[in-house]
């Protein structure tokens, strides 16, 4: 395995190793799709991190980072980390009092801003903390603030003076140093900054990278997660370190069409988008005839049945031959037709879903981490794929089980600690291992399994726990369920807050002659409370007595990061949601 003194040095190795005509990929405002080679990009990265230090940024400093994902996001990383500075990245949804909490907490010297239209949104944050006027933009915003282009011809008239600076000033960076502070979306106080060292990361990326095969000429990457998020830099890292074609989706509303103009062989997703890609799949079956629709439900149901650890019967390997021809090879159609594999992590992913993909040609895997971990603990692998579970434990990593069950981790890849935070820092190690806050086990082929998280677990008013996340996954396996979130701590019984897959409900509504004005006329209706305790009654008759759903209600609302009910990455803050709706609550246990 290559080692690697810094991310520069990973970065230059794939550059020169495999010199890759179409390093980065990006769609122009023009439409048409253009490619960055390695040779230019290694340039530009040069370039940034020379401008940023002829402007006074050195080794140590901390710079944030404000963009949607896209090819300047990963060169303007690269130069920073290359200077041996710091980069903080901040997600373009982060509500403006958080962006101000992390520009003072990490005391940021500079901060990169895509476009004009994050500028202002954030402008009154930076007058707060006195970074108004330490602005470097990708696009254009006024004469009086500095653009990428110009920071670059700063760098470039310095390489030309001073050839050797850019290798000095990378060889001064250590495996120790720290690469990156990010601040974790937490679902309750003030984002913690969690402290990565160049070390963290290139373990985790060089690992992951020598756990699937890879083809540098023909590997095809679309990437559309939010590089601010731990899970798609670690894999951006690891693709440049293999030298592959790297395609930064416009935007997650045009990724389906970024799919079929792309044609990737390999992409890292949340489950939400293998859900969303069901529900519209679902939403054309409705329109198709009769005959049509059995046929997918038959497709459908011998998908759910497979299981790649499984030998089948030739009866079961013809039926699937049959459904290859008809159904599945038009649902790879519609992603590509070229995936080798789909990585799936950030939240739990619906075992049904994954057999669905995976038997459908498009394998995929599923696997577990956290920001403090940078990221991967675990992943399924192609040849070793046990759906349900996230997969054996990743080389160099170790993992036991806490008497209470919580999962320890202790490795190369895990934190430092927090940024100016010792007593939580504390908190997180028990000695060397450091506390994940979920909750799982280890089977006897050492493949894990995640329950829930620590925190989340419920403790019923007669001493039974309830573990909430299985639940509201069980829930939201409904095509009818966007969210849902399970109350009960300290209670007699659970109950829960369904949030409606609008959508889908108001196709059922419009196939049942359901006649209303506004969203709340919607899911009070008759035939609508009917679905939903259908299927509240589908998912009690999976569940002990003491943990099954006594009462819930359809909210005529959604759930959203503008209003503080979700993380960047999309995780329900509970205390907000049951704050908000603590009188529904109560009435749920009213004698």
């Amino acid at each position: 395995m290559q080692n690697f003194q810094n991310l520069a040095e990973l970065f230059e190795f794939g550059v020169k190793t495999y010199r890759n005509p179409k390093l980065l990929n990006y769609k122009s405002s023009e439409g048409v799709w253009k490619s960055i080679s390695a040779d230019e990009a290694l340039n530009r990265v040069k370039n940034i991190a020379l401008g940023l230090y002829q402007i006074g940024i050195g080794h140590g400093d901390k710079v944030a980072l404000l963009s949607e994902s896209r090819p300047e996001w990963t060169l303007t990383d690269l130069g920073i980390i290359s200077l041996g500075a710091i980069d903080v990245p901040i997600y373009t949804t982060q509500a403006l009092p958080q962006v101000e909490f992390i520009l003072k907490n990490s005391e940021s010297k500079l901060i990169f801003i895509s476009t004009k239209q994050l500028y202002e949104r954030v402008l009154p944050a930076l007058r707060n903390v006195g970074l108004a006027d330490k602005v470097i933009t990708f696009e254009k915003v006024s004469d009086d603030i500095m653009t990428l282009e110009q920071l670059e011809a700063k760098g470039e008239k310095l390489n030309k003076e001073n050839p050797e600076l850019y290798d000095q000033l990378k060889s001064k960076v250590n495996p120790d140093d720290l690469a990156t502070i990010i601040y974790t979306s937490g679902t309750t106080g003030d984002p913690k900054g969690v402290m990565l060292t160049h070390s963290n990361l290139i373990s985790n990326a060089v690992t992951c990278a020598s756990l699937f095969t890879w083809n540098a000429t023909d590997e095809v990457a679309l990437t559309y997660l939010p590089l601010s998020h731990i899970f798609e830099r670690m894999i951006i890292y690891l693709y440049l370190s293999i030298g592959i074609q790297i395609w930064y989706a416009e935007s997650i509303d045009k990724l389906a069409d970024n799919l079929l103009e792309v044609r990737p062989t390999v992409m890292t997703t949340v489950p939400r988008f293998l859900e969303k890609a069901e529900e519209r799949m679902l939403a054309q079956v409705q329109k198709m005839s009769p005959l049509k629709r059995k046929l997918f439900n038959w497709a459908m149901d011998i998908a759910r049945q497979y299981d790649p650890e499984k030998k089948f019967p030739i009866s079961y390997r013809i039926k699937h031959k049959i459904a290859d021809i008809l159904v599945y090879k038009k649902l790879r159609q519609r992603f590509g037709g070229r995936f080798r594999f789909i990585v799936s992590g950030g939240a739990a992913l619906r075992p049904d879903l994954a057999r669905i993909f995976t038997a459908a040609g498009i394998p995929v895997l599923q696997g577990y981490g956290l920001t403090e971990t940078s990221p991967v603990i675990s992943v399924n692998r192609l040849e070793r794929n046990r759906i349900g579970s996230v997969g054996p434990v990743i080389p160099g990593v170790a993992v036991k089980i806490a008497e209470d069950g919580e999962i320890l981790v202790d490795g190369p890849n895990v934190m430092k600690g927090y940024y100016k935070n010792e007593v939580e820092t504390q908190k997180a190690f028990y000695h060397t291992w450091f506390k994940t806050g979920d909750i799982g086990y280890l089977d006897k082929d050492g493949f894990l399994f995640i329950t829930d998280r620590k925190k989340d677990l419920i403790k019923t008013s007669g001493g039974k726990f309830i573990a909430p996340q299985a639940i509201e996954n069980l829930l939201s396996a409904s095509v009818y369920v966007d969210k849902a979130v399970v109350i009960g701590e300290g209670r007699k019984f659970a109950s829960a807050l369904i949030f409606p897959n609008f959508e889908a409900l108001k196709q059922f509504a419009q196939e049942n002659n359901i006649t209303y004005s506004n969203n709340s006329e919607l899911v009070n209706h008759p035939k609508v409370q009917e679905l939903y305790q259908k299927i509240v009654d589908d998912v009690n008759q999976h569940l002990a007595q003491w943990e099954t759903i006594k009462k819930f209600a359809v909210i005529d609302g959604v759930l959203t990061i503008d209003d503080d009910y979700l993380t960047p990455t999309l995780k329900v803050k509970r205390r907000n949601v049951e704050s908000r709706y603590r009188d529904l609550i109560e009435s749920f246990y009213k004698e």
